[in-house]
């Protein structure tokens, strides 16, 4: 069981600083160890104002597809903890409703800021968890979540966790920021929603080389078929996926497009089949393919006929039937291309999973040492600190100069 408590209120918890690392990010807090001040009212460990129907003054029904609760809460308190909860809660309702968050994630980000133990114990809660740190702008616990998440990586939760993870971050391929964070870079808050981004950055990546690690698992697990579009792409576009075979990629998008048709309510063509993958059908390596897996893998029709023509009499070595194009052949060369076998980049260092092996020190007979993999990095941009080149820094001095002689 993982226990994580916000550390405002836990500042010389030893046992809880144990239990998760401290946070770069944290929350203000007393210089003395002082329990936090929220608008008037004091948080301890003996307060206990989470669930506390006496002094509260605010009912929050959060949840999404019908699954709701109800939940008490303070204004005052609430409201100096995020900007967030200061904008929901600056009306007059008594009652506010929160539709757009799952009421388990919900849930754990009232204890958080009540100063009570979060378990984040299952991948659900704290996906859940993550979505509602993001959303309410709490990078000490979107940290958290993200740690906890990347423990418990293997191809099932990088599946699960990575499905629409793409809204929340900022530098993923394919990923929509909202709000965009430019339109607010000067905004105390957008600053805060690039700090929970990283988080989530840094989680998806080290999800996706997961995904590269274990590909046969991931793509004929039956939770592939419930992604979306464009969490699809994110994993089939990969040119680093470790396959067994190119036929377990072929297959898993022939199952990804006959469920795509069922959830359209489409008939199971292959012209319907071949619309849903779209430019995804032109992933998997043809020609990597020989004998019977070649013609299973063409026999699933994700290709059209006059390609799947093509890539017949390339693998056979026989002439083309039609003349080929300048972009059939960069396309019949990227089929014949193998796949590298290492790995994308390094893992982001969140937990004891990602943590690097200790390399071996070399032996003095070694002259080469192993490349080592570059270590990403999804800090926020300081566009303050930016340095200048050389050309812009001429620049400078001649205006400088010219000022100084003219004055």
């Amino acid at each position: 069981m993982t226990v994580v408590t916000n550390p405002a209120c836990t500042e010389n918890d030893k046992e809880s600083e144990s239990i998760q690392p401290s946070t770069s990010l944290a929350q203000p807090s007393t210089s003395n160890g002082e329990y936090p001040d929220y608008g008037g009212l004091r948080l301890d460990e003996n307060s206990r104002l989470y669930d506390d129907e006496k002094q509260s003054d605010v009912v929050f029904v959060a949840g999404i597809n019908g699954d709701t609760y109800r939940f008490p809460g303070h204004r005052r308190v609430l409201a100096a903890t995020s900007p967030v909860f200061a904008a929901v809660l600056s009306g007059k309702s008594s009652v506010v409703v929160i539709d757009y968050i799952d009421r388990r994630g919900f849930d754990q980000l009232l204890r958080y800021y009540y100063c009570e133990h979060t378990q984040l114990n299952s991948v659900f809660t704290a996906r859940a968890t993550l979505d509602a740190a993001y959303k309410f702008l709490c990078p000490q616990l979107a940290e958290r979540c993200a740690k906890r998440l990347d423990e418990m990586l293997d191809a099932e939760v990088a599946l699960e966790i990575l499905r629409d993870l793409r809204y929340l971050c900022a530098r993923l391929p394919g990923a929509a920021s909202a709000p965009p964070l430019p339109a607010l870079e000067n905004d105390a808050a957008a600053r805060t929603l690039s700090h929970c981004a990283r988080w989530c950055d840094s989680l998806a990546h080290n999800a996706l080389l997961v995904l590269d690690e274990n590909a046969d698992a991931a793509l004929t697990h039956e939770k592939l078929e419930d992604l979306t579009y464009e969490d699809l792409a994110l994993i089939v576009k990969r040119d680093t996926l470790r396959v067994s075979s190119e036929l377990v990629l072929v297959e898993a998008l022939a199952r990804w497009s006959t469920a795509a048709c069922k959830r359209t309510k489409k008939e199971l063509t292959p012209s319907n089949k071949r619309a849903a993958l779209g430019e995804l059908a032109y992933c998997p390596r043809y020609l990597l393919l020989r004998g019977e897996d070649l013609d299973r893998a063409l026999g699933m029709e994700l290709l059209e006929p006059i390609e799947r023509s093509l890539v017949l009499a390339r693998a056979r070595k026989l002439a083309a039937p039609v003349p080929v194009g300048h972009e059939q052949e960069s396309m019949l060369r990227k089929w014949a291309q193998p796949r590298p076998t290492e790995p994308a980049a390094a893992p982001v260092r969140l937990s004891a999973r990602s943590e690097p092996p200790e390399e071996p020190k070399p032996s003095k007979l070694c002259v080469r040492r192993p490349k080592k993999l570059k270590q990403p990095s999804f800090e926020p941009e300081d566009t303050s600190k930016k340095k200048q080149g050389c050309c812009s820094k001429c620049c400078h001095g001649l205006i400088h100069a010219f000022v100084c002689l003219f004055d």
